[in-house]
């Protein structure tokens, strides 16, 4: 993690999620980059629709925006936060700025965003598509603090055990504590008790094995449940303050490119959320 860039639209989500950015950059000595995507409107090729200012002026008048919504919020802004005006549609705009070595921040909602909708388009297509982690923040201001709890979903992919590496990574700068979640559910035609008690045992285990790979400091839990409402439901129980799953876990949905685990947390948690893409395949 070299940078956390943030996108901005001047929504309270946003917002919201540029002060989850700031907390986290200054804990882990990393820079913040808030960024605002401005285009020019479909109306603006009607005859008399008037002078529209310059990409240039654009620019200008989109980071001078910034400053000021992040001058309002924080009384000044801080020495490791810069701004930068995107152009072009925002999803893709956010989409070419960041590499692998980015993170990502999204409200779970923009300015235009439908009410009672958790997850906006933009937020969505990111999540799905970007080389790097993708944080969606919600919920009444949340931080993580020395302390929070960062919980990581697991299914046995190489992706889950990307998105447990990188919230280690995260609980280590910022004090907060990191526990996993392995949902297992037997299907209709096995028979109980007696199987059901041997899935639960190599559950136990295969947790046990893939927290040992980082530490022995990984709390693990497994439940019996499918793991779209499993992981949902221990965020909220165990008042988490970031849930964490790779990109592409499979459950039930089809051929999605977030995957039918990742795409449900999105849409159904109320606590943040961190999308993590798959490994890159080794070049060479």
């Amino acid at each position: 993690m070299n940078e956390l860039v943030v996108g901005v639209d001047g929504s309270d989500e946003s917002r919201l999620a540029l002060r989850w950015s700031i907390v986290v950059a200054e804990r882990a000595g990393v820079p913040v980059r808030a960024v605002e995507a401005w285009s020019y409107p479909r109306l603006s090729v009607i005859s008399g629709a008037g002078d529209l200012a310059g990409p240039e002026e654009m620019d200008r008048r989109t980071a001078e925006d910034l400053e000021a919504l992040i001058a309002e919020d924080h009384g000044t802004v801080p020495d490791y936060v810069r701004v930068q005006p995107l152009r072009g549609p925002a999803a893709g705009a956010l989409l070419q700025t960041v590499s692998a070595t980015s993170v990502l921040v999204l409200g779970s909602r923009g300015v235009g965003g439908f009410a009672g909708l958790l997850l906006g388009s933009v937020s969505r297509e990111c999540a799905a598509h970007a080389p790097c982690p993708v944080v969606v923040v919600r919920g009444d201001e949340p931080t993580l603090t020395p302390g929070a709890l960062i919980l990581v979903g697991k299914d046995g992919t190489e992706g889950a055990a990307a998105a447990l590496e990188w919230a280690v990574h995260l609980g280590k700068i910022t004090g907060a504590e990191v526990a996993t979640v392995f949902a297992w559910e037997p299907t209709p035609s096995e028979v109980r008790p007696r199987l059901a008690e041997r899935l639960e045992s190599s559950a136990q285990s295969a947790v046990k094995a893939w927290t040992e790979e980082v530490g022995d400091d990984v709390h693990a839990l497994e439940v019996e449940g499918d793991p779209r409402d499993k992981l949902v439901e221990a965020a909220e129980t165990r008042k988490a303050q970031l849930l964490v799953v790779g990109r592409g876990m499979p459950g039930g949905f089809g051929r999605r490119p977030l995957g039918a685990v990742a795409s449900a947390v999105l849409e159904e948690s109320p606590t943040p959320v961190a999308i993590i893409p798959p490994p890159q395949p080794n070049k060479g």
